[in-house]
């Protein structure tokens, strides 16, 4: 009986240590893995294209950005806020309307808002 008793602590700590380190995990998740999620470069590359008006450069890299975008969310959904999930997403679908409309000042309103979401993304 004695045996199983350290269990009894053992288990829970071990659990409350696993959703700790779940919830800290962000800052760390949301750094690029591989080629095909890196977020944030994408968008300073919007950035200049957008300046320039080289808007089917930029269209191509608003894409890239959504769909590195559904690749980090996948990793960060369980250390982040729903909201901040939801305000990024937004900022890169309004990216893409004001690509779409040819609205560079539109565009960079929302990148600008992008990193000061980007920057408070896990903290």
């Amino acid at each position: 009986m004695k045996k199983q008793s350290w269990l009894l602590y053992a288990i829970p700590i071990v659990m409350l240590l696993l959703f700790i380190a779940v919830m800290i995990s962000a800052p760390l998740l949301k750094k690029p893995l591989g080629t095909q999620d890196r977020l944030l470069e994408s968008i300073q590359l919007l950035e200049k294209h957008v300046q320039v008006k080289q808007w089917s450069e930029a269209k191509a890299q608003a894409d890239y950005a959504m769909q590195a975008w559904d690749r980090i969310v996948n990793r960060i959904q369980f250390s982040v806020e729903r909201e901040s999930i939801y305000d990024i997403l937004g900022a890169l679908a309004r990216m893409q309307g004001g690509i779409a409309a040819k609205d560079d000042q539109a565009i960079m309103e929302e990148i600008y808002y992008f990193y000061a979401l980007w920057d408070n993304l896990g903290d």
